[in-house]
């Protein structure tokens, strides 16, 4: 299979974490692969609505690349992520449309970004992690697990689903567009899933965030 790894700066802050770095270059796959890192010449103001339409337009850039390069499929790293270096080999096995690896949110009480549901009225921005039932986190652990996203901390797309959607904003930018892009995935019916066994940690400050069994996280200070 021939991958299209990319990685979007965000246009405020447009670096990548070093150890972000280290764990892209550290994936292990002998197929054909590119890594193309979308950047902004100069770093812009902090806008929540410029920010959004910035990076929907670089995930834009990668689906037009993945797809006149003839990429069988899309890989997405945000520049805050730590990949385990079988992220590639795990996520092309599994038979889904998007394939999701594990990783916790920077936010609030860091659940872990795997959903069970997602949309519906009155809210289409409501979601239920897997972490609000805790009781499934350790049965999933490590598995293949079906899921509604969200999240494009590391996520592999397939070609075909690349050609049937884009990537947009939200219309009143409540969301990113990797909610979104989920619920985009949704309507169209393709297939979601989760692999639990590509534990990823999210970079916050001096802080990673690593999803555990339990459902609950780990936090590792960056030495």
């Amino acid at each position: 299979m021939n991958v299209l790894v990319y990685t979007p700066l965000n246009p405020v802050f447009p670096q990548v974490q070093p150890l972000t770095l280290e764990s892209i270059f550290g994936m292990r796959w002998m197929e054909p692969a590119n890594i193309v890192f979308g950047r902004n010449d100069k770093p812009r103001l902090p806008d929540r609505k410029a920010v959004h339409e910035d990076i929907t337009k670089k995930y834009n850039d990668a689906r037009r690349m993945t797809l006149e390069g003839g990429y069988d499929a899309l890989l997405t790293i945000e520049a805050d992520m730590i990949v385990p270096e079988t992220t590639l080999q795990r996520l092309t096995l599994v038979e889904a449309d998007v394939v999701y690896g594990l990783y916790s949110s920077r936010h609030s009480r860091h659940p872990w970004l795997a959903f069970s549901t997602l949309g519906g009225p009155p809210d289409p921005y409501s979601g239920k992690t897997f972490t609000q039932t805790p009781e499934i986190c350790p049965k999933v652990w490590g598995n293949v697990v079906e899921s509604k996203g969200v999240g494009l901390g590391c996520t592999l797309i397939r070609r075909h689903v690349l050609e049937a959607i884009e990537f947009r904003c939200a219309p009143d930018h409540a969301v990113a567009n990797d909610w979104m892009f989920a619920l985009d995935v949704e309507a169209m019916g393709f297939s979601q899933a989760h692999d639990c066994g590509v534990i990823c940690g999210h970079i916050d400050g001096k802080m990673i965030y690593w999803p555990t069994a339990n459902g609950h996280f780990r936090q590792e200070a960056i030495q």
